[in-house]
């Protein structure tokens, strides 16, 4: 990723924020979340673009900015503990807990298994195929990514604009029935800025819209961020593998 690449994922997700922010401003209970999530959003892209655009080497050197997502991860957790402490925020409402909601692990099972299939297969007709994979990246792939991105997205951020869609009375939570998950306006709006930093491109829509869906629809089904960490990395890992 070039230095130019993280400031535009910037100016993008505050584009995408600007829909959300004129309705929420009408009502006071919802601007104090929207405020958070502008605010946990814009440091956790700060701290994560900030080793790439320093001189010198990253923690661990290689193209992969382990550093980077995790001063991210820091400081969106910082921004969250701090909401627990003093607005009443929680962090089970946020996905921190290893308790699945009753009934919830065998449909997550059974639908994870499925697209993790279906994008094992898609990728391996693909006429693409890496020379070799080191191991950092096997590391890489394997943990960092569902661990930040989930946390911070499908955790923090989703919890926060819940609230805030919430606050404002009907079509708030819920908004529509998907396979035994209650999806809601806060859950199109994290998977919108989630696609849009990752670049809007056609392999991106036919990538990574789908898997933020997927992870979308776990953390909603099973109330908890396990399985949405576990799916992310394996999704990772097994673009890799299929394109050995």
């Amino acid at each position: 990723m070039d230095k130019a690449s993280p400031l535009l994922a910037l100016a993008v997700g505050l584009m995408l924020l600007v829909p959300l922010a004129l309705p929420a401003a009408n009502a006071r209970a919802s601007r104090g979340w929207v405020v958070a999530f502008v605010a946990t959003l814009v440091l956790y892209l700060g701290l994560a673009t900030l080793p790439g655009l320093l001189p010198g080497d990253r923690l661990f050197g290689d193209r992969w900015n382990w550093s980077g997502p995790l001063l991210g991860l820091a400081g969106a957790l910082w921004i969250a503990s701090m909401l627990v402490r003093r607005v009443g925020a929680s962090w089970r409402e946020m996905g921190f807990t290893w308790a699945q909601r009753p009934g919830s692990i065998g449909p997550a099972l059974w639908v994870s298994a499925g697209a993790l299939s279906l994008n094992a297969l898609a990728m391996s007709h693909s006429t693409f195929r890496l020379p070799a994979v080191p191991l950092q990246t096997w590391l890489y792939q394997a943990t960092l990514p569902g661990l930040v991105e989930e946390s911070v997205f499908r955790g923090v951020l989703l919890a926060l604009l819940d609230r805030a869609f919430a606050s404002r009375g009907n079509g708030g939570r819920g908004s529509f029935d998907l396979l035994g998950a209650s999806i809601g306006w806060g859950g199109v709006v994290v998977t919108l800025v989630f696609v849009a930093l990752h670049g809007v491109t056609a392999g991106t829509l036919t990538g990574v819209l789908p898997a933020a869906v997927l992870y979308l629809w776990l953390r909603v089904r099973t109330g908890s961020l396990v399985l949405p960490i576990v799916v992310h990395n394996l999704w990772n890992l097994l673009v890799h593998v299929a394109h050995l």
